[in-house]
């Protein structure tokens, strides 16, 4: 029931905070643990994509002490395996700060198979969520969006990879 909620309230925000705190087109530039650069436009119903065109995206905020991160941590590898031509997977590291050193062995250690950006490097796109939906921080969080970069699900909390599969359909 919170999660059927959460969603009409997140695309809403999204929607009507993407016009109240930027425009449509502004740009959101992250950079990875391994110093690969990405853009993500501001659009009326989520992000434009340029790197992942064609995909859908995966945004998974997650911490490396949070348990229910590490536990579905290894599903969403295993999906990002599987989906390897439908879909992007985009960590974002958000628990606490961490060296990129440190990040880079934690990523290694956990076989991790999709780009990850470090707090330090995401505080615009963990700003600009926040400030959209008024998430307050709680992880694991991911967000879904589709091949044409809009919103499609939301997830608070551990969610089953066969819900993001099914999602990743619509």
């Amino acid at each position: 029931m919170k999660k059927r909620f959460l969603l009409p309230l997140l695309l809403s925000a999204i929607i009507s905070g993407a016009n109240a705190e930027a425009t449509p087109q502004d740009t959101i530039h992250l950079t990875t643990v391994h110093d690969k650069k990405i853009d993500m436009k501001i659009t009326e119903t989520g992000f434009n994509f340029e790197q992942f065109k064609g995909k859908a995206v995966l945004l998974d905020f997650f911490g490396p002490h949070c348990p229910p991160c590490l536990a579905e941590m290894p599903h969403i590898i295993e999906l990002q395996k599987k989906e390897k031509d439908n879909l992007m997977i985009l960590g974002v590291q958000v628990q606490m700060q961490m060296s990129p050193d440190a990040l880079k062995a934690f990523i290694k250690e956990k076989g991790i198979n999709y780009p990850v950006v470090n707090l330090d490097y995401a505080m615009e796109l963990v700003q600009f969520i926040q400030t959209n939906t008024n998430w307050a921080g709680q992880i694991p969080f991911m967000l879904l969006f589709n091949k044409e970069g809009k919103l499609v699900q939301t997830y608070l909390g551990m969610t089953d990879v066969s819900k993001i599969e099914s999602d990743m359909r619509k």
